[in-house]
């Protein structure tokens, strides 16, 4: 890893911290307060593309870990089910077999976090799967939640137990914990390894999955792509747009969106201007967006739409779209 890609600039989903966070309260530990121990405010975790630095991802998952007794991810692992990441466990289950799903996965694994990835390697019918995190001082329970993790899927997709041939984990732990261990992975775990892996028969890799409707994939598949390519987005751009699609109305500036995202406007400017835009750009997207929806939808009156988008007056408003479309607001309620 090099400073370029440092802890600070890899990013976790809120989606991710919001399930460990629910493990943590079925747990009995105080997600709230473990938060705020890792500097993550809440209102991070409630923004619906939300995306947290993995340096105060990994605040997070020690300050857990100090709190708790015990196999703290052991015990996430058996918490955490596919249903916590509902739009990737849809597209996996599309999969016509194991190795499948992984490359879906592993395409789509930033949508989730960057934290880490997984390689894949056979040898004498075994099939290696490899996780490795993206920073050295991950600690063992975020590690542990993971492969138990990705175990849980494997056995979703195929609707039945998959015991692994052979674990290997790359830290120790003490006598007391191994047996815990032996029930959460169906086998005894080889310790001090140089790989954390799951190593399984290969012909489990290759057999068709039971689950998934050809008629719905297409469809499933664009949406994990529009997240994806979201997430490809700087972080700022993808928190503005999100306010403003949410927004009632679009009579707003950026001192409004700048208090919502708790920095000052110039801040917002500035980061927006790295990330190649504008506050006035991606207002006008969202306008335009609207606009189509509300004109080809609707029978809403053309100056009704324009007030619903923040225009002055409606000669301002066939101003714009004339300039988004080439036509005049009527002229396209029309052409539909």
């Amino acid at each position: 890893m090099t400073a370029e890609t440092g802890p600070s600039q890899l990013l976790v989903s809120a989606q991710w911290l919001r399930a460990i966070s629910q493990g943590f309260r079925a747990l009995d530990l105080n997600p709230q307060a473990l938060l705020s121990e890792a500097e993550i405010r809440l209102s991070e975790l409630e923004q619906t593309d939300g995306r947290i630095d993995l340096a105060r991802t990994l605040k997070l998952w020690n300050a857990a870990a100090a709190a708790s007794e015990g196999s703290l991810g052991l015990q996430l692992g058996d918490y955490l089910t596919p249903l916590h990441f509902p739009l990737l466990a849809i597209n996996l289950m599309h999969s016509q077999n194991l190795i499948d799903a992984l490359m879906t996965a592993e395409r789509y694994s930033s949508v989730i976090s960057e934290g880490g990835r997984f390689a894949l390697s056979e040898k004498d019918d075994l099939m290696t799967l490899t996780y490795l995190p993206a920073d050295p001082s991950f600690n063992r329970h975020q590690i542990d939640t993971v492969l138990l993790l990705v175990k849980r899927f494997g056995e979703w997709l195929y609707c039945r137990s998959v015991p692994p041939r052979k674990v290997t984990l790359g830290f120790t732990v003490s006598d007391a914990d191994k047996e815990d261990y032996e029930r959460a992975y169906q086998c005894s775990p080889e310790f001090g390894a140089a790989s954390h892996s799951l190593v399984y028969e290969s012909h489990w890799f290759r057999q068709p999955l039971p689950g998934g409707e050809p008629a719905l994939e297409s469809m499933h598949q664009a949406l994990l792509e529009e997240q994806l390519q979201r997430v490809r987005q700087p972080e700022v751009m993808v928190r503005v747009a999100r306010c403003l699609q949410e927004a009632v109305h679009l009579d707003t500036d950026r001192e409004q969106i700048a208090a919502l995202l708790c920095m000052s406007v110039s801040t917002l400017q500035r980061k927006l201007s790295e990330a190649g835009t504008s506050f006035q750009q991606l207002l006008d997207t969202e306008r335009e967006r609207r606009a189509k929806q509300l004109l080809s939808a609707t029978r809403v009156p053309i100056t009704e739409i324009s007030a619903l988008l923040g225009f002055a007056d409606s000669s301002a408003f066939s101003k714009a779209f004339r300039r988004w479309q080439g036509m005049s607001p009527l002229q396209y309620r029309q052409s539909l």
